[in-house]
């Protein structure tokens, strides 16, 4: 019987109710070739085999599987799961260019070849582990750097396609569960304040208000000038302030709310268990009002494996037209959604019903 391959993001996730998962991107070129738009498709082929070679030594060092392609010979849905899973990014997702992928069997590693840089590697897990993805991004990047020439300069630091990476080439960063801020309207004097150190905060669906979810990425804009060490420091003392800063407005706006916040919980439950249609932006808003319930302790899941977040990954619309399976192709994404939500959602543990 074939093993079950677990994805990060099916792990169990212990965030503090705010920190859903953190990831760290490290920005590198290869000297010998040209940068972003000056690469010729031919050296871009050259370029996109040679990184993929990689994927034998990495399993090696590594000890477990990783798959390797040529991410243009995709199809689109192939393609647009990974982006929907943050495998690959958008930028890669829409180049014309060859380019390539090499993907650990649990999507936890990722490295893209000639997105906006020739190579950017990818680590994240659930929950707020920076240093554990630093470690493995930074020991897969000492690894490629014995293999491959960086384009390094000891001035600047390695050079990339992006002014705001040059340097360390370090993106690192929070997804955060913001429904009390973004619902109070406060993440627009948070963003203001934020500009101040270096980062900046966008919805992880769309922008502001309108991010279905309330899923915002914290993250730092700039690494010139800067150590690895003094952008990590920075993330983790601004995103302990806004973790206590949501904890504190949940807990104002509950008090002040009570009965509406209990039922607009309630209701979103029941229209999840029952609807036999849902859009994706509809769903996402219903399944953080049940998120949100569950933090205030409004309600429990019966199962302890119940993970909103992964749900909301598992219901974008190539995600949930792979895990079809029905004979009907024509059936509505909308209904197939809403099915999907029905089978996953589990019974509900509540002592504040009437």
């Amino acid at each position: 019987m074939k093993k079950k391959i677990t994805k990060w993001y099916m792990e169990k996730n212990e965030h503090d109710d705010v920190i859903v998962s953190c990831r760290v991107r490290l920005a590198r070129n290869l000297s010998g070739y040209n940068f972003g738009r000056l690469l010729s498709n031919e050296d871009a082929g050259k370029l996109v085999d040679s990184v993929r070679s990689f994927k034998g030594e990495i399993e090696g060092r590594e000890d477990k599987p990783y798959y390797s392609c040529a991410l243009n010979n995709l199809g689109m849905r192939e393609k647009q799961v990974l982006l929907e899973t943050h495998a690959i990014s958008p930028d890669i997702f829409t180049k014309e260019q060859p380019t390539g992928l090499i993907l650990s069997e649990d999507e936890s590693v990722s490295i893209m070849i000639n997105g906006r840089d020739h190579i950017r590697i990818a680590a994240v897990t659930t929950g707020s582990n920076m240093k554990k993805v630093a470690s493995v991004a930074n020991r897969i990047d000492d690894m490629m750097d014995r293999r491959f020439k960086y384009a390094y300069g000891e001035k600047y630091g390695y050079l990339t396609s992006s002014l705001a990476d040059v340097g360390t080439g370090l993106k690192a960063s929070y997804m955060l569960f913001l429904p009390a801020l973004t619902t109070g309207g406060k993440l627009s004097s948070i963003e203001t304040e934020l500009a101040r150190f270096g980062l900046m905060i966008k919805g992880v669906y769309g922008d502001g208000n309108k991010s279905p979810g309330y899923l915002h990425r914290l993250f730092n804009r700039r690494t010139i000038g800067l150590t690895e060490s003094d952008i990590y420091e920075s993330l983790e003392v601004i995103v302990s302030q806004i973790a206590d800063l949501e904890k504190k407005t949940r807990r104002e706006w509950y008090e002040r709310n009570r009965s509406d916040i209990e039922d607009k919980v309630f209701r979103s439950y029941g229209v999840l268990k029952y609807a036999r249609s849902l859009e994706l932006k509809d769903a996402m808003t219903l399944l953080s009002q049940i998120e949100l319930g569950r933090f205030l302790g409004i309600i429990e899941p019966a199962s302890a494996r119940f993970d909103i977040h992964r749900l909301m990954i598992e219901i974008q619309p190539a995600m949930l037209a792979a895990s079809f399976t029905g004979e009907d192709t024509e059936i509505a994404m909308e209904k197939i959604r809403a099915a999907y939500i029905r089978k996953k959602l589990p019974k509900i543990i509540t002592e504040k019903e009437d």
